[in-house]
């Protein structure tokens, strides 16, 4: 195909794209051979022999050489022909080749979605068992597919019935024959390189490889380049000949070279050739001549400027001191009140600062001021990205326009000779300062409110408490979208979805932009799925990468190169790098602060409280964190919350310096297993540090994350009711699921999960998988039953009561006996489970209808869990007892007895802060019918209330 692009277009320079695979694979070809002349390696190479390179030596090895832009799966048509073709390559050479190797070579990288492939490359050797038999599998599944695809191509053609009889006969036996052959070998000797970067890059790379390979005085001090496009000719040269035979380098070939005279070889170069596929060299080189040329046009315009501003009379300030962004060429949306109010507050109070995280649009806001109110004599903007002093004092044109000339020794107090002059300026006059970055220095705030012939307008991401500080409303939804279309308008988006968007992230002006923008320059990206890889943290999806423009960029930006660029973290020390890492992860609103210190737990919080508070104050000043109205509780604005996490994800250990606040916040829900309403409060921090942290991400915290889940989902069943129809059991499968692949199998933390398993089982009926589970958890603790006495006995109640529930006393009660033993023989006659056992002896009475003993005997139970440490029970087993008694005195149809047990199960929910928990609900549910039954007005209207007020905190 090379030859027929030679021959067609004759040097085709606007072929890049087209030409660029065949180069990259020419230059890999001609890697290899040269470094096998190098290192004298006696090995063969073949170009366009059975594959892209063929190398003969020790062992045999095919290469396929892929230059692309995209990501590679086992989805990719490339990836499935390769090994296709390797496969028929190997049932071709491997009865006469015992070391033959298969390598699938590209520049690009494997999609963040392809898990198998992903640790195959990982793990060349395929040691796991596990990996082995997934890529074993996944192998055979794709051999499989193709057969059928070449067949039902081959079907599609103008072709005989005996033909098509013929085909479909083959296929089979190709099918068959791959299904009963043992393909362990094949898969084996399949090699991946994916070398992680752009086609643009690879291309540079291998070049310099070569270069320093043709350096080797073995190549006689040759030019370089004359003797890389000599190469690259003979490679060509033989890739076009018929006989594959003669397709072959040589280490002898080249050394025929060297002999040659320099014009002897200028003479074999094929121009074509060369010109074609180095054309990507002309265009840098042609980039870097119009880069010089733009450098010395505008070298001659700061020349002009120079001489313009000098030639200004001493006396003659203009109007605008510095340079001012464009305002008459944009429309900046919304403020529209809100700009009247910062301009009556400017002139009382001269200094006024708007605040606001970065991209909500305080610069456009700014703009809009300048367009909106004209009536000033002199005006100033400055930009400032590293301090307020040094933007000032680097400024050339407020320098010149000034009339100021300094000498070296001003440099230390330049910034105040600089204010000094300005404040001599008469009229009415507004500064602007535009603050990027930067950490403010007050003392240099304090210096420019000292100006009093300015007012004074402050752009900052912090709240700066010494002066008036407003924060720039976000915009309305009308003119977020109007700001979304006017960039994009390619597709109709519903109101729905853009409300969505908007609120995801916080109405960022910045973002919105940049969304339509990449979406308006892309060929088939959707706000719907820039929204949905957005949410699951692919910033750096290949969908993202569309060219786009900016105003005020020079050149093309890429949406989130661009944002990781605006919110950089550099201002950042260790301490307070590695605690915004930590509260990105939590929600991004309303984390209470009070909360993160408590977390590190109770016996610490009058130190952490100073320390936190500190690193929380700072984080403010830098714009990282705000406080609410009552400054006990801090936002992260959502996106700076997932570029932190993005950032996180790109180290070496990813989240590994957070490790013992997941650890800590683990002891802290843990301690509420006594006392549930104590935990409530920290459940959304695990919740959202388990869905930030992504699998593919926990690799360093994997153990840590897995506990932290067990006691969050643990923690739910006391609010939340996990019967029949709900989520909670498929949740806890797959953390069962995960555990047992990263705990040991006699881990008691997997026995622990193994039991919460069994109990999800149990609440959906699901007594089966319960029991198997409940009897798994078992084994684990029965190894060592002196030291798990208290969980062995859990763990046999609890399957004493499925055994109740499916109305098999015999095993029940055989089960009873066994936990009497365990007692008797530990003398171990503590602990709440003992309530649990005269529980399940009411239960047994029950059935067998004697409600009076069934009764007595839970009265006994509730006496003893009553008995009980109270800091050592969990009195939502207490509740239990009394809604069971309720139940009781039902069934003798005794409704004061029912109403009084009922009101006591309620009130002991009450009592432990349980007001969130849906079995209280539950509770409210049923009382309320027993007072309807019994007409008791006053009490039926007190618990509807209740209802209706515990259905509005759940909405």
């Amino acid at each position: 195909m090379l030859e027929q692009i030679l021959n067609t277009f004759d040097v085709n320079t606007d072929a890049i794209a087209t030409n660029r695979g065949f180069y990259y694979q020419y230059l890999s070809i001609l890697k290899k051979w040269i470094q096998n002349f190098v290192e004298n390696k006696n090995i063969v190479t073949y170009t366009e022999v059975d594959n892209d390179i063929k190398e003969v030596g020790q062992e045999l090895i095919f290469t396929q050489i892929k230059c692309y832009s995209s990501n590679f799966s086992f989805n990719s048509v490339e990836i499935k022909n390769s090994i296709f073709n390797f496969w028929l390559l190997y049932l071709k050479y491997n009865s006469s080749n015992e070391n033959i190797k298969f390598c699938f070579s590209t520049n690009t990288k494997i999609a963040l979605r392809e898990k198998i492939l992903t640790k195959w490359s990982a793990n060349p050797e395929l040691k796991d068992n596990e990996l082995y038999t997934l890529c074993y599998e996944k192998i055979k599944e794709i051999l499989i597919k193709e057969i059928n695809i070449r067949k039902n191509k081959k079907l599609q053609n103008k072709i005989t019935e005996i033909q098509k009889t013929e085909i479909k006969s083959a296929c089979e036996s190709f099918k068959k024959h791959v299904q009963n052959t043992d393909i362990e070998k094949f898969v084996r000797n399949i090699i991946w390189e994916f070398n992680h970067i752009s086609p643009e890059e690879s291309i540079i790379s291998i070049r310099k490889d070569i270069d320093l390979l043709l350096a080797n005085l073995k190549f006689n001090n040759k030019p370089s380049t004359l003797l890389f496009s000599v190469l690259l000719s003979e490679i060509y040269k033989k890739s076009q000949n018929t006989n594959k035979d003669d397709r072959c380098l040589t280490n002898e070939t080249i050394s025929i070279i060297l002999k040659q005279t320099d014009d002897e070889l200028k003479k074999i170069i094929n121009s074509k050739l060369t010109k074609l596929l180095r054309i990507e060299i002309e265009l840098i080189q042609n980039d870097i001549q119009q880069i010089q040329i733009t450098q010395g046009l505008h070298s001659e315009e700061i020349k002009i400027l120079k001489t313009s501003f000098t030639n200004f009379s001493n006396k003659t300030i203009p109007k605008e001191l510095t340079f001012i962004p464009d305002i008459n060429s944009i429309e900046v949306l919304g403020w529209d009140d809100f700009i009247t109010h910062i301009n009556n507050n400017l002139k009382v109070k001269k200094l006024v600062s708007i605040f606001a995280e970065g991209g909500m649009g305080k610069t456009s806001f700014a703009k809009k001021y300048l367009k909106t109110f004209t009536n000033y004599d002199h005006i100033m903007w400055i930009n400032v990205e590293n301090s307020i002093s040094y933007a000032f004092s680097f400024d050339e044109v407020l320098e010149i326009n000034l009339g100021i000339e300094f000498i070296k020794s001003d440099d230390v107090n330049k910034f105040k000779l600089i204010l000094n002059e300005i404040n001599k300026i008469d009229g009415h006059n507004l500064l602007i300062v535009d603050i990027q970055e930067s950490q403010i220095d007050n003392t240099e705030l304090r210096l420019i409110a000292t100006i009093t012939n300015w007012e004074k307008l402050i752009l900052t991401r912090s709240h700066i408490k010494n002066f008036t500080s407003f924060k720039l409303p976000r915009i309305s939804f009308e003119y977020a979208k109007e700001i979304f279309t006017s960039n994009c308008n390619k597709e109709e988006i519903n109101n729905g979805l853009l409300h969505e968007y908007f609120e995801y992230i916080d109405y960022n002006v910045l973002v919105i932009e940049l969304t339509a923008k990449t979406i308006e320059n892309s060929f088939d990206l959707t706000l719907s799925t820039f929204f949905n890889l957005l949410k699951e943290q692919k910033l750096d999806d290949n969908d993202f990468n569309i060219d786009i423009e900016v105003d005020e960029e020079n050149g093309v930006i890429r949406i989130f190169n661009f944002l990781l660029k605006k919110f950089s973290f550099n201002t950042l020390n260790n301490e307070e790098r590695s605690y915004i890492e930590y509260l990105a992860l939590l929600p991004s609103s309303n984390i209470f602060i009070e909360d993160i210190i408590l977390i590190n737990g109770i016996a610490f919080f009058d130190e952490n409280k100073i320390t936190i508070g500190n690193i929380i104050n700072s984080l403010e000043k830098k714009g990282l964190v705000e406080y609410s109205s009552d400054r006990k509780r801090i936002n992260i604005h959502r996106i700076i919350r997932e570029i932190i996490i993005y950032n996180s994800r790109k180290e070496f250990n990813p989240f590994f310096n957070i490790i013992f606040y997941i650890v800590w916040l683990t002891a802290r829900i843990k301690e509420g297993q006594n006392q549930p309403s104590n935990s409530i409060r920290f459940l959304k921090y695990a919740e959202s540090i388990l869905n930030s942290i992504k699998e593919e991400y926990r690799t360093s915290v994997y153990q840590p994350l897995l506990m932290l889940e067990n006691e969050l989902l643990y923690s739910y069943r006391y609010f939340i009711n996990t019967g029949i129809g709900n989520e909670h059991n498929l949740r806890w499968n797959n953390l069962v699921s995960r555990a047992q692949k990263h705990l040991g199998s006699d881990n008691p933390n997997l026995a622990v999960m193994y039991n919460n398993l069994a109990l999800s089982y149990a609440n959906n009926e699901d007594f089966k998988n319960a029991i198997i589970y409940f009897k798994k958890a078992l084994i684990i603790f029965k190894k060592e039953e002196s030291k798990y006495i208290d969980l062995v006995i859990t763990i046999l109640n609890n399957i004493s009561n499925i055994h109740l529930k499916c109305k098999d006393l015999v095993n029940a009660m055989n089960l009873f006996k066994k936990v009497q033993e365990i007692r008797r023989k530990y003398n171990y006659f503590d602990g709440q489970q003992l309530g649990i056992e005269y529980q399940i002896l009411a239960d047994s009475y029950k059935i067998a209808g004697d409600y009076d003993k069934a009764i007595g005997l839970l009265c006994e139970g509730i006496k003893l869990h009553k008995s009980l440490n109270f800091l050592k029970r969990n009195d939502f087993y207490l509740s239990a007892y009394y809604n069971q008694l309720s139940h009781l005195y039902l069934c003798k149809n005794d409704i004061g007895q029912a109403i009084t047990n009922q009101e006591k199960a309620i009130r002991t929910l009450e009592d432990i802060n349980l007001n969130k928990s849906d079995y209280l609900l539950q509770m409210y549910t049923v009382v309320l019918s027993l007072y309807k039954h019994e007409g008791i007005k006053d009490k039926e209207e007190e618990v509807i209330n209740k209802i209706n007020s515990f259905k509005n905190i759940q909405s």
